[in-house]
Formats: C-alpha cells, structure tokens, sequence
C-alpha cells in the first residue's frame, strides 16, 4: 500500500490505528485532506502558454498514481491556472484583514 492509499481509511474512519508487534493503537484523526498535483509529469499539460512535452500515455499514467478510491472521498477539485511569478512577487499590498472582516460580519 503507497502513502497516498493509507490516507484512505482515516479520511473515512476518522481515526489512526498503529500496529507493532506489542499491540495496536487508536489515536482520532479527523482533519481536513489539501492536496495539490500537476495536470501532467511536466506540468503544462492544459497550459495556454507553454506547450506540454508529455504523451497522452504518459499523462494517464501519472493521473492514475491516484486510486479511484481515493479520489472519491475527496469531495472539492478545483483547477488553478498558472500565476506569473512577476505576479506572486509584486510589491503591492492587498487589502487588510480588518476591512475583511468588517465586510464578511
């Protein structure tokens, strides 16, 4: 079993259980599963700029490193374009957590 498939029983079970040969523990585990993945190997495949250099075979293959078992208790997927770096570094401010909070209360 991979790392991405022991995921599957505590986001279900709510719940870790760890065996050793003196015994087994149960600790709760209920937390919230973030996970992010490129669409491909490279990582342009969709892009509108860059040009991706895999093949369709070599893209299902790395999309399906994620069993339908798990994908299915994953409840929310959302495709994010690519940011330009110019925007992630740029010096402008956003605007404060205040006004935030004032306009959601």
């Amino acid at each position: 079993m991979t790392s991405r498939e022991g995921l599957r029983h505590p986001l279900e079970d709510h719940k870790v259980s760890i065996a050793r040969s003196t015994g087994t523990l149960t600790f709760p585990a209920n937390f919230m599963f973030v996970a992010a993945m490129n669409p491909c190997p490279c990582g342009y495949y969709g892009d509108p700029v860059r040009e991706c250099a895999c093949s369709m075979q070599t893209i299902s293959r790395y999309q399906k490193r994620i069993s339908g078992p798990l994908l299915d208790r994953i409840d929310i997927r959302i495709e994010v374009p690519q940011v330009d770096y110019d925007k992630l570094t740029d010096e402008r401010l956003g605007e404060p957590s205040e006004a935030i909070r004032a306009r959601v209360e």
